[in-house]
């Protein structure tokens, strides 16, 4: 049986789609290394029970680590959030705010820039 975790490193991203810029080590074992492409599905309302949403938008940490592991593929738990570099949980965080920002919104900002 396959471990969700042995997942091929993979040149193919999508949309939503983060390639890990670092090693995740749990107990001094890289569980997933960089380069793993992990992809990030839209969150629905299941996916955001008990999430604040204006901490989510805000990319708070704790926000980020409830809501990652419903929606990341392979799983990314919560004890190897905590192991992950902070530029990697930046990218998975501004993966989820883009998917929770209106079309409108994000028209907006990228007409500012």
């Amino acid at each position: 049986m396959n471990d969700q975790n042995d997942t091929p490193i993979s040149a193919h991203a999508a949309p939503g789609d983060v390639t890990l810029e670092y090693d995740i080590v749990v107990a001094d074992k890289v569980v997933l290394p960089a380069g793993t492409l992990i992809h990030v599905r839209k969150p629905m309302g299941g996916a955001l029970r008990n999430a604040n949403l204006g901490g989510l938008v805000r990319m708070d940490y704790n926000q980020v680590a409830l809501v990652a592991p419903r929606v990341t593929q392979p799983i990314l738990h919560p004890h190897m959030i905590d192991a992950m570099d902070p530029a990697d949980v930046t990218q998975i965080a501004g993966v989820l705010v883009d998917f929770l920002l209106p079309t409108a919104t994000k028209e907006a900002l990228s007409q500012n820039m």
